[in-house]
């Protein structure tokens, strides 16, 4: 029987909740799992429950910064008749 002191440890500091990321994007959870099965955002690293569900900070951060830059070539259409 393995002791507690055995089992590898998850590195919490490196990792971000569903809920943690949606309030700091400002968004509910269910729009980080939206985005995430449209391929916006990263596949979690692990789900310990169905409410706990932890990203990988560095590849959400990646994600993020990928949309902005999309966000920046967009140009706006052009309106005839103004």
């Amino acid at each position: 029987m393995e002791s507690l002191h055995s089992v590898p440890r998850m590195d919490l500091k490196n990792l971000i909740s569903r809920i943690e990321l949606a309030a700091s994007l400002g968004v509910e959870p269910q729009t980080i799992a939206k985005w995430q099965r449209l391929g916006l955002m990263p596949q979690p690293k692990e789900c310990l429950s169905d409410r706990l569900i932890l990203y990988d900070r560095e590849e959400v951060r990646r994600a993020i910064e990928r949309r902005k830059a999309l966000r920046r070539r967009r140009v706006a259409p052009v309106r005839r008749g103004e």
